[in-house]
């Protein structure tokens, strides 16, 4: 892991690990995922053949930015990139991280009404500015239906013309991830919980199948733990029955791991998918860390 220079203001590359061989020429064998929120930009190359990462870089601002703000940063690390903007990779994937989404079961979707069923969730309409989207999860016969600024997505299908991008909300490879945890961990009842800025996800699966996804807001340590306990009774699940793994942005370190451990007594930090291959350098990152990045690289295409 290296910690690079910052190349534009307000967005700063804090994370690179990287297979210094990797060149344009590489694309062709690698699909390429991406991922994009208010305060990250992210993307991994993982060679298609043998499942390898080659490649993970991480943006970060410290600093609110709107989306215009957002995406000419975006255009710039683009456009500066030496291979980024490559035209030949196998696949793309691009995962968004916005607050609209739901999942709506596949007997009961229907793709007009994808405006309406974010409309019952969020109580308003949809911001003229956003476009929606959906994706299929196959792993649960659902669809993930969601929202995307409209110029992020006329950017990313400018930026890759010839190619065809798959569209996904954050919460698809992080369902992705948390059923196969279940076999990776050997644990038949998982609370996984991806952490953000201020926000956090959360998956109860059991058996391999999904029974609760949310996405929550939380001030502090506390609320935090409040939110999680409440859900498990709100599932009809004790905490001590449960093995809970903490993926994302929090640290052994962090306020709301020391306050979680006080009533979560099964309490760990995941690891990175098992069906993809690191490189050396990936020993100098937390395991827990790209939870989300690494599984949009499995995500079915």
């Amino acid at each position: 892991m290296a910690l690079i220079e910052t190349i534009a203001k307000e967005i700063q590359p804090t994370v690179k690990v990287a297979d210094e061989s990797f060149g344009v020429k590489d694309t062709q064998l690698c699909s390429l995922s991406i991922e994009i929120d208010e305060l990250r930009f992210r993307f991994c190359a993982v060679q298609e053949d043998n499942r390898q990462c080659r490649w993970l870089e991480d943006y970060a601002s410290d600093t609110f930015l709107n989306q215009g703000e957002l995406l000419e940063k975006l255009k710039q690390i683009s456009a500066e990139h030496a291979f980024l903007n490559s035209d030949s990779w196998k696949s793309i994937s691009v995962t968004v991280n916005t607050n609209a989404f739901t999942l709506v079961p596949a007997p009961l979707f229907r793709k007009e009404y994808a405006a309406e069923y974010l409309h019952l969730v969020l109580g308003k309409n949809v911001q003229p500015e956003d476009r929606v989207m959906h994706h299929y999860l196959a792993q649960i016969d659902a669809y993930n239906v969601f929202t995307i600024p409209s110029d992020w997505a006329e950017w990313l299908m400018g930026l890759y013309p010839f190619q065809t991008i798959e569209f996904c909300h954050l919460t698809s490879p992080l369902i992705t991830g948390a059923l196969a945890s279940h076999k990776e961990y050997n644990e038949p009842r998982i609370l996984s919980a991806c952490f953000e800025e201020e926000y956090v996800t959360l998956l109860f699966t059991e058996s391999g199948k999904l029974i609760f996804c949310n996405r929550f807001r939380y001030n502090n340590a506390q609320e935090l733990t409040y939110l999680i306990l409440f859900t498990l009774n709100q599932i009809n699940y004790q905490p001590e029955n449960v093995k809970m793994y903490l993926y994302g942005e929090i640290t052994p370190y962090a306020d709301t791991f020391t306050e979680l451990a006080r009533f979560i007594p099964h309490l760990h930090f995941g690891q990175n998918p098992g069906a993809l291959d690191y490189t050396a350098n990936f020993e100098d990152i937390p395991g827990h860390r790209y939870f989300g990045l690494l599984n949009t690289c499995l995500m079915p295409r």
